[in-house]
């Protein structure tokens, strides 16, 4: 079981009866806007789980039908494809509202700051925790309903800020969800309400294309752009096994990326993945980079035939390897290894970017203490 982030799109649907606002993406963006309303002001917001969406420049208000495609064009020059637009609601700051619900080991835990907003986090003397609603400022039936709605959709977290109250009404100016993963089956949110705030690269988008179109399986991951430690691996398991090597020896930052490929993927896809994966390696300002390809021994993944894509993409980018420092680090087995290892020795020697090659007889994770032996070099 995990904890995942719903869109604010669905958490306000499910938190607010009759929610005005409208998804926006930007595949249906001219569908999208023709459903809003003449007269309206609204906000647009990034709705892919980021924080601090104001201070970061991702939302716009007071925004007329009209502006919202160029609203949502603006935001989406930074990466976002997925957006909401809500009507504004007219308010004091003053009415701003701090609400948190979480669910512990010893029940619903509430926890209320009488000053919401962006500097919340500056006034954590007014802060107001229990676990009895009775114990919180707001209105029974709000909270009631807050509690309801968890119930029944599986949340284990609701923050609300900036929620608004006057008089009776409690608006949800901006709504943050957490759900338990195992509940979809049992929830009305599916799987496509989850969102994370990572942002895709270009290249993580290129790797996405290229396993949607193709029988193989392609995965591509950056966790430092600025890394040194570059992956090309091969099988999941072992690709998993790998990385966590990494991690064991205290030099998880030093990973530039998880990802792998395998399913028997051809030369031509096996290039552009190398392809891919070096481009994103070159925007790294690491002094110096090794290149990790490696994976377990295959059952049907031709190690020739992968090879052969590798070392064209290798052979095109040569320059920009040597310009970067890059040094190549291989551990793979398999279907024809003998030939792919022979192949790839040979390149790597050729080009002066050989770090080394072994075939399946040495242990998986050798190959990642040689890398980070040259990178520390």
């Amino acid at each position: 079981m995990a904890r995942v982030k719903l869109s604010e799109f669905r958490a306000k649907s499910l938190l607010v009866p009759n929610y005005q606002g409208r998804p926006l993406m930007l595949d249906t963006l001219g569908n999208d806007v023709m459903s809003l309303d003449d007269g309206v002001e609204y906000a647009v917001k990034v709705d892919q789980g980021v924080k601090k969406r104001g201070k970061q420049g991702l939302l716009r208000l007071g925004v007329s039908k009209d502006g919202v495609a160029q609203a949502v064009n603006e935001l989406s020059g930074r990466g976002f494809r997925r957006f909401v637009a809500e009507p504004m609601v007219a308010h004091d700051e003053t009415d701003e509202r701090y609400l948190s619900v979480e669910r512990t080991a010893d029940g619903l835990r509430f926890c209320y700051i009488p000053r919401g907003g962006v500097e919340v986090e500056s006034r954590p003397e007014s802060r107001v925790q229990s676990l009895v609603s009775n114990d919180i400022p707001l209105p029974a039936e709000f909270l009631h309903h807050i509690t309801a709605v968890m119930d029944r959709e599986h949340m284990s977290f609701v923050e609300i800020n900036p929620l608004v109250v006057s008089d009776t009404t409690c608006s949800l100016l901006d709504a943050a969800v957490l759900v338990d993963s195992a509940g979809e089956p049992y929830s009305t949110w599916t799987r496509d309400d989850v969102v994370e705030p990572h942002v895709p690269t270009e290249v993580e988008v290129a790797v996405a294309e290229l396993n949607e179109n193709s029988t193989a399986s392609f995965s591509f991951r950056v966790l430092n752009p600025e890394g040194a430690l570059w992956l090309l691996l091969s099988g999941g398991g072992a690709s998993i096994t790998l990385a966590d090597e990494a991690h064991n020896t205290g030099q998880a930052a030093l990973v530039g990326n998880y990802g792998e490929y395998s399913g028997g993927p051809t030369t031509e896809e096996t290039y552009l993945y190398a392809k891919h994966v070096l481009r994103q390696a070159f925007q790294s300002h690491a002094p110096k980079k090794a290149v990790v390809i490696a994976g377990g021994v295959a059952n049907f993944t031709d190690v020739k035939k992968t090879f052969t894509g590798i070392i064209q993409a290798l052979e095109e980018s040569r320059e920009d390897c040597r310009k970067h420092g890059v040094k190549v680090f291989v551990r793979r087995g398999g279907p024809n290894e003998t030939e792919g290892l022979a192949l790839m020795r040979e390149f790597l020697e050729k080009n002066d970017l050989l770090g080394s090659v072994h075939g399946s007889d040495i242990v998986l994770s050798d190959v990642i203490h040689e890398a980070l032996e040259y990178v520390h070099a």
